[in-house]
């Protein structure tokens, strides 16, 4: 390999070691608000508990608060999976801009590489250029097919129709 080659694969090296940083900053701040929301969610469960557990009530007002803790709890728990659902869809979403922002960069650079690659390559080696042109080529279409079909889907999701609802 020559020298510029090394370089442009430096370069390459660095850039993903960028995305890789911040893909794993985006999924420590996720992983932050699902520990604090399961936290919150502890700390309620051990609240309700308590509230329950007064030796010096009578049977009717222990039954009582135990339909109301059912219906308390259900609640809770549809808003518990709807904030998860919520910090997995902006986790997806700022993982999938990171990841969208730098295949256009990948690519040109896969392509300048190929170029230094086909420049240096030994004669005869023009059609394994060309397959791997192909199939870096075909790789960033199936890419943008991809990331042109998940909104429609994210659209479908709980919180959009919660939102279509207007709850």
């Amino acid at each position: 390999m020559n020298q510029q080659s090394m370089q442009a694969l430096a370069a390459a090296n660095a850039a993903n070691v960028e995305v890789m940083r911040c893909l794993a900053q985006s999924s420590l701040k996720a992983a932050e608000r699902l520990l604090s929301l399961n936290l919150g969610l502890a700390r309620n469960s051990l609240r309700l508990g308590t509230e329950y557990a007064r030796p010096d009530a009578d049977w009717r007002q222990l039954w009582s608060q135990q339909n109301s803790g059912l219906q308390k709890s259900a609640v809770e728990a549809a808003s518990y999976l709807r904030s998860v659902y919520d910090i997995s869809a902006e986790a997806q979403a700022e993982m999938n801009d990171v990841i969208s922002s730098r295949v256009g960069d990948l690519s040109e650079s896969m392509n300048s590489m190929l170029d230094l690659l086909a420049k240096s390559a030994p004669a005869g080696s023009e059609k394994a250029v060309s397959a791997l042109r192909a199939a870096v080529a075909g790789s960033c279409s199936a890419y943008a097919q991809m990331v042109r079909s998940a909104p429609p889907a994210a659209a479908n999701g709980p919180s959009a129709r919660k939102s279509r609802r207007g709850q």
